[in-house]
């Protein structure tokens, strides 16, 4: 048989050729379809969990690049919802995640919306997650003489903050590393150009507009602005904030679903804002620090109170601490340590 296949072949080395060709394609298709997940995206491989703690950070972070591959808001929300992160609305899970920082300290998440920060690297985040608890103190801004006292004041915002900074070189290394290199970069608009002699105490007198002072940084960790928990902010005589300042604390970012969801807006007390200092479950609620700059007076920056209250600093401070006796000053200095509660996209 051999020598009549060898005659038959010989002196056609062209239909050699193709019969090797034939096998080689034979072969090749056979290994293609021994491996079909490979031209399947990634998050196919996570299976549906029960609750959101039962999602590993790097099963997180694939479900979020599925989400944030989506080319709209409608597909974004029907994919979280495969994993039971929402519900066919929108509307975040309401389930907690937990995280465990370097020196201990557990720390509870929640999931904040989905498909709305931008990426500093182009395209949307998938998911948007804030601390559910204060796990820490800190100032935003450190007098320039010492740690404590007179002379520290909101000038360059938050993107010349001291908080911005500690969140970035020591914040960031207390997280878990499979957290960390899931956690991509988003832009933050904030309004961090306004410098000190641009502000003014009377209503009115704050010219410009939000294009004029608001500027965007590039976070990993980021503190949340007052428009972020609680969508418009409208002016408020009373509180010292005009329709000028009204436009500029909006452009500040878009309410996240979560909060709005809770039913959260400026000057009212918001359950779904009250954060308590220590471990998940902690009942002692204390305020904490927005990124918002306050641009009705040049040393403070937004606050949220201990009874949930997002607050510009003007107006009846006993909300802040239940203390009449407080003084604006002790409670508006950015020298003074307040609850951190950080935000971070995967």
């Amino acid at each position: 048989m051999a020598q009549v296949i060898h005659k038959f072949l010989s002196g056609r080395w062209w239909l050699a050729t193709v019969v090797c060709a034939a096998v080689a394609m034979v072969g090749v298709a056979a290994l293609l379809s021994a491996s079909p997940a490979s031209s399947q995206p990634a998050s196919a491989q996570v299976a549906p969990r029960a609750t959101l703690d039962a999602y590993e950070w790097d099963e997180l972070s694939r479900i979020a690049q599925e989400v944030a591959a989506c080319s709209s808001a409608e597909q974004a929300v029907a994919c979280g919802a495969r994993y039971g992160l929402c519900d066919a609305s929108g509307a975040p899970t309401s389930a907690r995640k937990t995280l465990e920082l370097a020196d201990g300290t557990s720390v509870e998440v929640v999931l904040a919306d989905l498909w709305c920060d931008e990426r500093s690297d182009g395209g949307r985040a998938g998911l948007t997650f804030v601390f559910a608890n204060c796990s820490v103190l800190h100032p935003m801004n450190h007098a320039y003489e010492d740690a404590e006292g007179d002379h520290a004041d909101s000038t360059g915002g938050w993107e010349a903050s001291d908080m911005r900074a500690w969140l970035c070189d020591t914040l960031w290394y207390e997280l878990p590393a499979s957290l960390r290199s899931s956690i991509v970069a988003v832009q933050k608009p904030t309004a961090n150009a306004v410098d000190t002699t641009d502000e003014l105490a009377a209503p009115g007198q704050l010219a410009g507009s939000a294009a004029s002072w608001v500027s965007e940084t590039s976070d990993r960790l980021w503190l949340l602005s007052a428009s972020e928990l609680c969508g418009s902010i409208p002016a408020r005589d009373d509180l010292g904030v005009d329709e000028t300042m009204s436009g500029i604390y909006q452009a500040e970012g878009a309410q996240y679903r979560l909060f709005a969801d809770a039913g959260c807006t400026a000057f009212a007390p918001c359950e779904a804002l009250v954060r308590c200092l220590g471990e998940p479950g902690a009942k002692e609620p204390v305020t904490w620090w927005l990124r918002t700059k306050t641009l009705e007076f040049d040393q403070g920056f937004w606050l949220v109170g201990t009874d949930g209250t997002p607050l510009n600093g003007l107006g009846d401070d006993v909300r802040v601490v239940g203390d009449a006796s407080y003084a604006p000053s002790e409670l508006w200095g950015p020298d003074h340590a307040r609850g951190v509660v950080v935000g971070f996209c995967l």
